[in-house]
């Protein structure tokens, strides 16, 4: 019944990106339409004919002062799959905005994220820095290959753009790894170092990553409510 009572718009397919073997970034506009958001929220796509028409959340990767919108979609699933399908000038059925997974804090940021869910904190790393250019922000990325690494071209384009940001890329199942790149999982030791107690924390991944690095960034003597987290649902 949620998603029967939301509100739907109309979005249009303007272009399509892959980001790896089983990732794309749509694209999209919302056409004679007044639709805003807040870098990091989620919107829930419909597919009225499917076997869920009460919809899936999806995140935002765009950020707002970008001209297109855009969803960043593994495919694993129904919906996914029907996303995948979609071809530029082709319209899907998508909510207003909602969330509030942004800490939208003046404190350094932290983002820790694995594959696909990097989506949410990458629109907020890059609505911060068009605020505001010499923000601190440390972004925490892991993936199971290098050729799994979403968004590579930007994170590189952006790191070289700005002094503050640092890019730490972990890497959890490829042992040639070229020069930049970390072997293994995400050392949450670090992300404290880094970020120490006075910054704000952004976490998005699995249901038990998000456990196992909001546990381990609290057991590191971090406050709680220093840490926002969103969960990917595949």
């Amino acid at each position: 019944m949620r998603g029967a009572l939301m509100e739907r718009f109309e979005a249009k397919v303007e272009r399509l990106q892959v980001e790896t073997p089983d990732v794309t970034t749509i694209y999209f506009s919302v056409p004679g339409r007044d639709f805003s958001y807040t870098a990091g929220q989620y919107i829930t796509v419909f597919f009225e004919d499917s076997s869920t028409p009460e919809g899936k959340a999806y995140s935002f990767s765009s950020a707002p002062h970008e001209p297109l919108k855009s969803i960043t979609v593994k495919k694993v699933g129904e919906y996914s799959g029907r996303l995948h399908d979609l071809r530029v000038g082709d319209t899907f059925l998508i909510s207003a905005a909602y969330g509030s997974f942004n800490p939208q804090s003046d404190a350094p940021l932290v983002g820790i994220s694995a594959g696909c869910a990097l989506a949410p904190i990458w629109s907020i790393v890059k609505d911060e820095l068009h605020k505001k250019p010499d923000r601190k922000i440390d972004l925490f990325v892991s993936s199971k290959t290098v050729a799994e690494l979403v968004f590579a071209d930007r994170l590189a384009d952006y790191e070289n753009k700005f002094a503050n940001l640092k890019i730490h890329r972990h890497i959890t199942r490829q042992t040639e790894l070229p020069g930049g790149m970390q072997r293994g999982r995400i050392d949450l030791d670090a992300c404290v170092e880094v970020g120490g107690a006075q910054a704000a924390y952004a976490v998005c991944g699995s249901v038990d990553f998000v456990r196992s690095m909001w546990r381990g960034l609290v057991d590191r003597g971090l406050d709680g409510g220093s840490i926002s987290t969103e969960t990917f649902f595949e």
